[in-house]
């Protein structure tokens, strides 16, 4: 993430958001916290762009993870079941 011309607190700020969408499940605090950040990104042009590179980031891992979940079903599911599979009656 490029930093050279944020300030710390924006910075701050966005890391907070990164750990926050991070979260599987938010309480409402931290949805109240979130909803807070965001709104100043909306204010503020910068802290927007570290905003927009954290999600990008986070969807693109999330994106990777999901397709290696997918090709991993594909094999599960065309793989014909051993007949010594213990599972098996």
């Amino acid at each position: 993430m490029s930093t050279k011309n944020n300030n710390p607190q924006k910075v701050k700020l966005s890391e907070e958001y990164r750990q926050l969408i991070a979260l599987p499940i938010l309480s409402e605090l931290e949805a109240n916290r979130m909803a807070e950040i965001l709104e100043l990104a909306n204010l503020d042009e910068s802290l927007n762009c570290l905003i927009e590179e954290i999600e990008m980031t986070e969807y693109l891992k999330l994106e990777k993870w999901n397709q290696g979940l997918r090709k991993l079903l594909k094999v599960v599911s065309t793989e014909e079941p051993s007949p010594t599979t213990p599972w098996q009656d």
